[in-house]
């Protein structure tokens, strides 16, 4: 537990100097509100653009050749890799909770309530995405490097990206094929089934991403 914390601090330090790239976030926040977009889809956005700039740390960890500084700390490979899965997750729920409150402020403003239904459900359902796209794409960096990592990572980013810009669209067209009705009446009126499945998806993606990430990058030191 000791060396978790002392890395995850480490990973704080070390991005300390970039986090003022995170006030974007409130602009893309706004500009999301603009387009009249829910509460979930905004939840999802900043899961996706959280997830994107948190692996700026793997890009100073190889730029400023960070792997000695580790080793001088007497941190275990565990230790890596679990602090940087704490830093990411942190960052994530930093994002989330601002996304919240800004999105409470606005709708406060124009005189609507907002159920806390729907805010559970937005939390679930960006914690899925974000646990599905970190869960692929850190095991990448630590067994390749960010260099040789990013141009992969970067596909299902791209994927999960377009399905929420085509989310609208998409499930106009799918309503003529299969009945969404039923299957969002259903969502609706079991909602605690569909938090609890989200919540037990994400644990166990990251568990099996976690091991996977450790194994991987245990075997990259050794090379």
């Amino acid at each position: 537990m000791n060396g978790l914390m002392k890395m995850a601090k480490l990973d704080f330090i070390t991005m300390k100097s970039q986090f003022l790239a995170y006030l974007s976030l409130v602009g893309v926040i706004f500009l999301s509100w603009t387009m009249g977009l829910s509460l979930i889809l905004l939840s999802v956005s900043a899961s996706l653009y959280v997830a994107l700039f948190s692996y700026t740390i793997f890009s100073l960890q190889e730029k400023n050749n960070l792997d000695r500084l580790y080793g001088s700390v007497s941190v275990t490979v565990k230790d890596i890799v679990s602090g940087r899965y704490v830093f990411i997750f942190l960052n994530f729920l930093l994002a989330l909770f601002a996304t919240i409150v800004l999105y409470s402020i606005s709708a406060k403003l124009q005189n609507e309530v907002l159920q806390m239904d729907d805010v559970a459900i937005s939390i679930c359902l960006a914690l899925l995405l974000f646990s599905v796209l970190t869960g692929v794409q850190i095991p990448m960096f630590f067994k390749m490097g960010y260099t040789k990592a990013k141009v992969w990572s970067s596909f299902p980013f791209i994927a999960a990206t377009i399905l929420v810009l085509l989310s609208r669209p998409l499930l106009y067209a799918l309503s003529g094929v299969i009945r969404l009705s039923e299957i969002v009446e259903f969502a609706l009126s079991n909602q605690s089934i569909l938090i609890i499945a989200c919540i037990l998806a994400s644990c166990i993606i990251q568990f099996f991403s976690y091991q996977i990430a450790v194994t991987a990058y245990r075997k990259r030191k050794r090379g």
